[in-house]
C-alpha cells in the first residue's frame, strides 16, 4: 500500500476551524460569565466557515465534493452492517456512514448559527436579524438555539467514537489523514487530488463577504 492525498488543505483547515469555533461557542454559551458578544462573533466565524465549506463541496477537490461521497440510505445501511461485523469496505474518502455524519453536522450547525442570528439576551445584546421577525417567532428560534447544542454534542461524541473505532479497531488513521491529508490507498490507481483554484477563491470570497456583512451590523 502507498499513501495518497485525499483531504487537501481547504478541507483540513475548514475542519479544524469548525472544531475550534464550535468548542469556543459551547464554552461561551454555557459560561456563567457574560461572553455573549464573543459568542456572537465566533458564531459569525463559524457561519462563514460552513458557507465556504458547503460551496467547496460543489466546486472543490474530488473527495471534498458531496456528489462523490454522499450515498443513499440503503448503501449506508449495508455499510453499517459490514462495519459492525468488522469487515467494512475501504473508502479513501468518506464512507457512507461518515458522509451522513458530515451532512448531519453541517445541517445542525447551520440551524444553530442561523437561529443565533435572531437571538438576544433581552437586555443589552441583540442578534443582527432580531428586529426583522415577530417577538414570538424570535422566542421559538431562541428555544431551538438553546436546545440544539445538546444534540450537536451528541453528534460530536458519536463522531469521535466512530473515529476511535476506525483508529483502534480497523487501523485506519483518520486523525493523521485530517492533519496531513494523506491516507493509505488500497487501490493501485487512486484519483489524483488537485485543489481547484477557482473553487478555493469562490468559496473564500463568499464566506468572507458574508462574514464582513455580519460584522458591519451592530449587535
Amino acid at each position: 500500500m502507498r499513501s495518497t492525498l485525499v483531504w487537501d488543505w481547504p478541507i483540513r483547515i475548514s475542519h479544524w476551524l469548525m472544531v475550534l469555533l464550535f468548542t469556543g461557542l459551547i464554552l461561551t454559551g454555557k459560561s456563567e460569565e457574560d461572553y455573549l458578544q464573543y459568542h456572537f462573533y465566533m458564531g459569525y466565524g463559524l457561519s462563514a466557515v460552513i458557507i465556504a465549506r458547503v460551496l467547496y463541496g460543489f466546486y472543490g477537490s474530488y473527495y471534498a465534493r458531496f456528489r462523490q461521497f454522499v450515498k443513499g440510505p440503503s448503501i449506508a445501511i449495508r455499510y453499517l452492517k459490514t462495519l459492525l461485523k468488522g469487515k467494512p469496505r475501504h473508502y479513501l474518502g468518506h464512507n457512507p456512514m461518515g458522509a451522513l455524519m458530515v451532512v448531519a453536522l453541517l445541517v445542525a450547525l447551520s440551524v444553530q448559527w442561523g437561529t443565533g442570528l435572531f437571538n438576544s439576551d433581552e437586555v443589552f445584546t441583540y442578534g443582527p436579524f432580531y428586529s426583522l421577525i415577530p417577538e414570538t417567532l424570535a422566542e421559538q428560534l431562541a428555544s431551538i438555539h438553546r436546545f440544539l447544542p445538546n444534540i450537536l454534542l451528541g453528534l460530536v461524541a458519536l463522531h469521535v467514537l466512530a473515529v476511535l473505532y476506525h483508529e483502534l479497531c480497523l487501523k485506519e488513521r483518520l486523525v493523521s489523514a485530517m492533519l496531513y491529508g494523506r491516507k493509505e490507498s488500497h487501490n493501485t490507481a487512486p484519483v489524483v487530488v488537485k485543489t481547484p483554484r477557482w473553487g478555493v477563491v469562490f468559496s473564500l470570497i463568499m464566506g468572507l463577504s458574508w462574514l464582513a456583512a455580519l460584522w458591519m451590523i451592530p449587535i
